[in-house]
């Protein structure tokens, strides 16, 4: 992560921090410590490989006990303190193949009510955990701004 200074080749695709009510990248923000931590990780369509060493929630987890840990830099190189108490929530957007959909029920998570993705609470890690695949991601998006493009004029399809 070269916004961050972090050496590893595992990084996550989105890292964001509410600061000051404004989501934005945490390498970006100034004020510390953390009142949250946001992490997004976007999986190649179709991937049908999730397995233990290969688990977007474990990587998801992962990355946010590297935040809360401390010695991840900000964009302007100042050290991220280490902050245990801050929430985190972690948004994992990829197909529902069989093997994610397995990792999703090994992590204990419930699926949501239209059966596109699953979410849950990991107490140890203090982390809200979602899964979604794609297709949920755009009706939620499309439904959630009909109103806004049909006002404008739009084609909200």
């Amino acid at each position: 992560m070269r916004i961050t200074g972090s050496e590893s080749t595992k990084e996550p695709d989105i890292l964001a921090t509410r600061l000051v009510d404004t989501p934005v990248l945490a390498a970006e923000g100034e004020r510390l410590p953390l009142p949250s931590i946001v992490v997004v990780e976007i999986k190649r369509p179709m991937r049908n490989d999730a397995s233990e060493d290969k688990d977007p929630i474990a990587q998801s987890l992962d990355y946010v006990k590297r935040v809360r840990n401390g010695g991840v830099l900000t964009a302007s190189g100042r050290p991220i303190p280490a902050s245990r108490d801050s929430p985190a929530f972690c948004y994992i957007l990829a197909d529902l193949t069989p093997t994610l959909v397995n990792r999703c029920e090994y992590a204990n998570l419930r699926p949501t009510y239209d059966g596109q993705g699953y979410f849950g609470f990991n107490e140890p890690a203090k982390a809200y955990i979602e899964v979604m695949n794609f297709d949920r991601l755009v009706n939620a998006a499309t439904e959630r701004n009909r109103a806004f493009f049909d006002k404008l004029g739009l084609p909200s399809s």
